[in-house]
């Protein structure tokens, strides 16, 4: 245990850094196969505290190897893509907004958005994101941009990129 690194990182940002063998052990796994029990987990409020998330690895990584960012949303991912033995950013607690812009046609979408809480109230307005994996239900905006995600409809519709504005 790094705990010393663990309250420099805490006292840096505004967000929560967590390392009880409980949350460590969750974060352990996501839907594949492997295991990896991280450093800590770190729940950033704002996209500052991922800049400083990030700085803090870049001034730290000589000093502990293993310090390294995995980031993580939903945590459905089934090629070991959401675990690591460094710090687990987990976006959904703080950083799940999103407001739909019926004139546009679009939405502006924070990483931790689960696509459940989405899908509904896009409805509302008669609007969808075609684009969805198989676990819909688990997945949320972050991993589905960085996986590219491409579910039943990409064939008419294509993937995730196609509907990634920045």
């Amino acid at each position: 245990m790094h705990k010393e690194l663990i309250t420099a990182l805490q006292n840096q940002i505004q967000g929560e850094v967590v390392y009880d063998a409980e949350t460590l052990t969750t974060y352990s796994h996501d839907t594949s196969i492997f295991e990896i029990r991280p450093l800590a987990v770190v729940y950033p409020k704002s996209s500052l505290d991922i800049s400083l998330i990030v700085k803090f690895v870049q001034d730290n990584k000589f000093n502990v190897p293993q310090l390294a960012i995995t980031p993580r949303s939903g945590g459905s991912d089934m090629t070991g893509g959401s675990i690591g033995q460094g710090l687990i950013i987990d976006v959904t607690k703080y950083l799940n907004q999103f407001e739909i812009d019926v004139a546009g046609l679009g939405a502006h979408v924070q990483p931790g958005v689960f696509y459940r809480d989405f899908e509904p109230k896009g409805l509302e307005h008669n609007l969808i994101m075609p684009v969805y994996p198989a676990s819909k239900n688990l997945a949320a905006f972050g991993g589905m941009i960085s996986n590219n995600c491409a579910g039943e409809k990409s064939l008419q519709y294509g993937q995730m990129r196609n509907f990634v504005d920045r």
